[in-house]
């Protein structure tokens, strides 16, 4: 977001209030008002910098937008409305131009009136009169019963997004329960498991270094055996048998072994 006025970022040109546009106010603000007129400025040279500066609409707007605010401050709002509309000074400012040029040409067309407006005094309470006193709000028993059944909806909806949650918890952690995989280690002399000479996966050759059985026989090397134990409701890759162990040899390389330690439990 980069201000269209002053090329900086973190705000739009409705919010800039930057030095530049604050120099700008002030002069056209001493213009309109007659007052604090800059050092080396007068009537004149502002009317001719308006009608040559090349600033575009956002900038006017935004000017427009700080001088308003002097209505509220010097309390002009409470004018009433039909001398307002026949005043040059809130003429001045409202309506408010629709494009650049309009704007010039406001500033280029004013004429200041000899004395500004006055605000009048603001309304003061009469000592003694009675204050009115804050009225109770009527009691409504079918508003009541409204609120208190949407109370009611919400304390369960709550509830429910409460217990859905505990539920779908307890199922993960029964899945997980379910597909523990233990870690058995075989003898050296075991011939029953790690009888393949290739992933039957991968198709790489495996070693009696780098190959890892599960519980059906069927062997795999180290990788292809991580990939399966992760997979969710998937056996062996071979007989989609349940993955109930992992085994291995006192000879097994420790990077085969490093691979599906951090994933397993020993038995």
């Amino acid at each position: 977001m980069v201000c269209s006025i002053c090329r900086q970022g973190g705000h739009q040109a409705s919010g800039c209030n930057s030095e530049m546009l604050q120099q700008r106010v002030t002069r056209i603000k001493a213009y309109w008002l007659g007052e604090n007129m800059p050092e080396g400025w007068s009537d004149v040279l502002i009317k001719n910098w308006a009608a040559t500066e090349r600033i575009g609409l956002p900038f006017w707007r935004r000017i427009w937008r700080l001088l308003d605010h002097e209505i509220h401050v010097r309390g002009w709002w409470r004018i009433p409305h039909v001398e307002r509309q026949q005043n040059p000074v809130f003429t001045f400012l409202r309506p408010q131009p629709q494009s650049a040029n309009g704007f010039k040409e406001r500033i280029r067309n004013y004429v200041r009136p000899a004395q500004l407006p006055v605000a009048p005094p603001r309304p003061q309470p009469r000592l003694g009169a009675p204050q009115p006193r804050p009225q109770q709000p009527e009691f409504n028993l079918e508003r009541e019963m409204r609120v208190l059944h949407r109370q009611v909806e919400e304390a369960m909806l709550f509830h429910r997004q409460r217990m859905n949650r505990g539920f779908q918890q307890q199922q993960q952690q029964q899945q997980a329960n379910r597909r523990k995989v233990g870690l058995v280690m075989d003898t050296t002399e075991s011939d029953d498991y790690f009888v393949d000479p290739s992933c039957p996966i991968c198709m790489e050759d495996i070693t009696p270094q780098t190959v890892l059985a599960f519980g059906c026989k069927h062997t795999l090397c180290g990788n292809c055996t991580v990939q399966a134990i992760q997979k969710t409701n998937v056996g062996c890759p071979v007989c989609r048998a349940p993955i109930e162990q992992v085994r291995f040899k006192p000879n097994t390389a420790p990077e085969t072994f490093n691979k599906v330690s951090s994933h397993l439990s020993f038995s």
